[in-house]
């Protein structure tokens, strides 16, 4: 009689379970890898909006999953609209201070939100995780509205994930700066082999943009040095469902600081949408 325990020293099986192993790895070395080049969260806050003198709430936000995530909701008068705000992929949102205190005086109201594993949030992020805090942040926003409009902005990483929630869930506008068509596009000019199957995450937001239908504003700078002018027009080219779409350039901007260097025009563009929200 074969002893069963046998099978495991067949060669046929131990190559299996070596490919299977070398795979399992693989997977694993793709997401720490991703992980690694994507997200670069500091821990804690430095600073609060009282720092840029606005008014502010602290918030914790619990995601389907059971993560606690930061965020501040400050309050604003004039504009009947609430804006969630999703920063880009390094730092926390007390970086974005100055940028909340100029969006603060086009008289809108603003819900800041962290990310998983940034600041004070628990967890670690990830493509799936980033979109579960999106949406509970969009239901705070809402429960705090108090009938003015919903608008989700992101600029860079941000952009894909206030992508993703307005191709989900009903919002009344959305805004997009400095983002990217998809994760794997942004791999392509690296040069590296097979690059655009590297990485473990997708963030195809050109593959949603088509379902999103809230009127739609684009600013990308034509200087941009991490994510390439031409991405911002292809989303702004996918947008066919939107019930609008604007699409504003900042000639010199560059990734970051388009919204410095887009002087009034960059602010004409905001209020000239904002102002469109119905």
């Amino acid at each position: 009689m074969t002893d069963p325990r046998n099978r495991w020293r067949r060669p046929g099986t131990i190559a299996a379970v070596t490919v299977l192993c070398l795979l399992i790895g693989l997977v694993m070395l793709r997401r720490v890898l991703t992980d690694a080049m994507l997200f670069h969260p500091t821990r804690g806050q430095p600073r609060t909006p009282a720092a840029v003198g606005l008014p502010f709430e602290a918030l914790w936000l619990r995601a389907a999953d059971g993560t606690r995530t930061q965020a501040w909701w400050i309050p604003g008068a004039g504009r009947p609209v609430t804006l969630v705000f999703f920063h880009g992929n390094a730092g926390v949102m007390a970086d974005r201070l100055e940028n909340a205190r100029q969006l603060h005086d086009l008289g809108i109201s603003l819900l800041m939100a962290e990310y998983r594993g940034y600041g004070d949030s628990d967890g670690k992020p990830s493509e799936q995780g980033l979109f579960a805090d999106a949406d509970v942040a969009l239901a705070e926003a809402r429960r705090r509205a108090a009938g003015s409009k919903v608008v989700v902005f992101g600029r860079s990483l941000g952009g894909a994930v206030a992508i993703d929630l307005a191709a989900r869930q009903p919002v009344d506008g959305l805004i997009v700066e400095s983002s990217f068509s998809s994760l794997p596009d942004m791999a392509d000019p690296t040069g590296l082999p097979l690059a655009r199957r590297l990485v473990a995450y997708r963030f195809d937001s050109l593959a949603k943009m088509p379902r999103v239908t809230a009127p739609v504003l684009i600013v990308h700078g034509d200087a941009d040095e991490i994510v390439p002018f031409w991405m911002g027009e292809r989303l702004r080219d996918a947008a066919r469902g939107a019930r609008s779409v604007a699409f504003h350039r900042v000639p010199g901007g560059d990734h970051n600081s388009s919204w410095v260097t887009g002087g009034e025009p960059y602010w004409q563009s905001w209020r000239g949408f904002l102002d469109g929200i119905r």
